[in-house]
């Protein structure tokens, strides 16, 4: 649960003790799974600061829907529509679980950003993080095949979300192959055989939707060729 805006990489710039002017600003809303946050090219002009769970970020394409990321507390969703002269969502949001966030109008964030630079510079670096995220799932659907896919997702997921123990690597989020499939422009069939690959192969295992890493060596290995650097995995550099 974020408690404070200095938790905030968009607010990070501002100094702490000005923070205080901007908290009046904020409205707290409480969402549950599977509330539509927002719907691409709709007109609103809300600004989201996350606070506690997670959403999703997604559009659909014939019927079909496709995920582009997945955001979690400390981001800001809507500010780039915000600053904008477009304020047509250029994408859906949906909550993946029970979320808490502070709400905004898109006037007092461009108020915000008027007296403090630094939160423009911040907005800019994290539009950077988003496309540089998208552009490798572009090279995902465009150039490797399923199982070159699934191994580099799982991994994105681990340097995410994961954990390791004595017991060995965790991704500690739940995934269903409906989600991988959406993430990766695939059948969820393909989704399931290709995962049912890798736990005979004794790469993961799988136990009540988190998945756990057998093999983590063996799954870059899968990926080697596909991405130079491990840190770029990191959605947002927070």
């Amino acid at each position: 649960m974020i408690t404070s805006l200095s938790e905030i990489q968009i607010f990070s710039g501002i100094p702490e003790e000005e923070l205080s002017q901007i908290t009046p600003l904020l409205r707290e809303r409480h969402f549950k799974k599977n509330h539509i946050l927002m719907f691409e090219n709709d007109v609103s002009d809300e600004v989201y600061i996350i606070r506690s769970g997670m959403i999703k970020i997604y559009r659909m394409h014939e019927g079909r829907e496709v995920v582009l990321s997945i955001t979690m507390p400390g981001d800001i969703v809507g500010e780039v529509e915000a600053l904008s002269p477009d304020h047509h969502r250029i994408s859906s949001i949906e909550a993946l679980e029970n979320v808490a966030v502070w709400q905004m109008s898109r006037q007092d964030f461009l108020d915000i950003v008027d007296r403090y630079p630094s939160v423009l510079r911040k907005a800019y670096i994290i539009l950077v993080e988003r496309i540089r995220m998208l552009n490798r799932q572009i090279r995902y659907l465009t150039f490797y095949d399923v199982r070159a896919k699934v191994a580099n997702l799982i991994m994105d997921f681990y340097y995410n979300f994961g954990t390791q123990s004595d017991s060995g690597f965790k991704i500690d989020l739940k995934i269903n192959q409906s989600l991988i499939a959406s993430m990766l422009g695939v059948t969820r069939e393909s989704i399931s055989k290709t995962l049912g690959d890798f736990q005979n192969e004794g790469l993961i295992d799988i136990r009540d939707k988190y998945f756990h890493l057998l093999a983590k060596d063996r799954l870059e290995v899968i990926c080697n060729g596909t991405e130079e650097f491990p840190e770029l995995r990191k959605w947002y550099k927070r």
